[in-house]
């Protein structure tokens, strides 16, 4: 169990990085911004500032350095393509959906689930059993990543005049992630 001081921390890092993350994503991804180039530099610190969360989160709760195998590199690279695949399919569906850009989107999907289930083998994990704690920080995950996408598409598809009130529903969702990373923490359920 983590002292309350860690997972504050952990939840503000959390915060920011995704923040930082979101809005170098719209800044790459809106063109009347011109901001492509600051854009992919702020992506990049919010997207460090969040993989910085899981060697912390591991010092918090008293674990060591892991090992690292052969499994543990497919996830991360199944991970890295699932998102690559997945930002793609997102970017060819920002104005317009498309045929490839849904179907890109859906492999990007399955390849981050693909990665989740090798990273629980490679940590030797057993399938991941389900309980009234875990659906309920699953539903507040997939709720609060919903919000997070209403407030991205506020901002980034629905003009200039949405902007403050898309930031401002895009914190919301973004604190409830959060808070399901919290919930399953505390209640001493491992991060898959």
């Amino acid at each position: 169990m983590m002292e309350k001081r860690s997972v504050v921390f952990i939840s503000v890092l959390g915060t920011l990085g995704g923040l930082l993350l979101a809005i170098g994503m719209c800044m790459c991804l809106l063109p009347e911004w011109n901001a492509f180039t600051p854009g992919v530099v702020l992506a990049v610190i919010g997207a460090v500032t969040l993989l910085s969360i899981w060697p912390i989160s591991r010092k918090a709760s008293g674990k060591g350095i892991p090992h690292f195998t052969g499994l543990h590199f497919a996830a991360i690279l199944l991970g890295l393509l699932g998102a690559l695949a997945l930002g793609v399919g997102l970017v060819h569906c920002l104005q317009t959906v498309t045929t490839f850009g849904l179907a890109v989107g859906i492999v990007g999907i399955v390849l981050l689930l693909l990665a989740v289930l090798v990273g629980r083998k490679a940590a030797g994990k057993s399938a991941i059993a389900f309980n009234g704690k875990r659906v309920l920080a699953c539903a507040i995950g997939i709720v609060g990543a919903l919000i997070f996408g209403a407030g991205m598409c506020l901002t980034m598809v629905w003009g200039s005049a949405y902007l403050i009130p898309g930031i401002i529903v895009g914190c919301g969702g973004l604190l409830l992630c959060v808070l399901n990373m919290v919930l399953r923490l505390n209640n001493g359920s491992k991060a898959p």
